[in-house]
């Protein structure tokens, strides 16, 4: 992929919020995950403040249908939230950025700790 308008826009606001070399890592991670996304639905806006909420819902439905790990899930999804609060984005814009998860039992440790694994909640029916 070529460098995009959006991309250097997303980088800005990573610098911005300040983050450690790991999130900024991780959040350009997300976010380029986001933008293949965007190109492939074909809704691909010029600045960061105008996605369309529905594409960000799409996003988040093909994600959650594909995922394996839900803390990375989760970690991209606030690495994506956090870029497009920077940039100005609303907060209904940013409303489809979020799956439920339910934590989920597991049998108790050799010492007898609780354990819980984290799972979406459409995957607990």
């Amino acid at each position: 992929m070529t460098e995009s308008s959006l991309k250097n826009q997303a980088m800005r606001c990573i610098d911005k919020i300040g983050s450690n070399s790991t999130m900024s890592t991780i959040m350009l991670d997300a976010w380029l995950s986001l933008e293949r996304f965007l190109v492939q639905y074909g809704k691909l806006p010029p600045r960061l403040e105008d996605l369309d909420a529905a594409a960000l819902a799409s996003f988040v439905e093909r994600q959650s249908s594909e995922c394996v790990n839900v803390e990375l899930l989760l970690m991209n999804l606030v690495g994506i939230r956090m870029i497009l609060l920077e940039s100005g984005c609303t907060m209904e814009q940013l409303a489809p950025l979020s799956v439920r998860v339910k934590r989920q039992r597991l049998a108790n440790d050799k010492n007898g700790n609780y354990r819980f694994v984290k799972i979406l909640a459409a995957a607990a029916r």
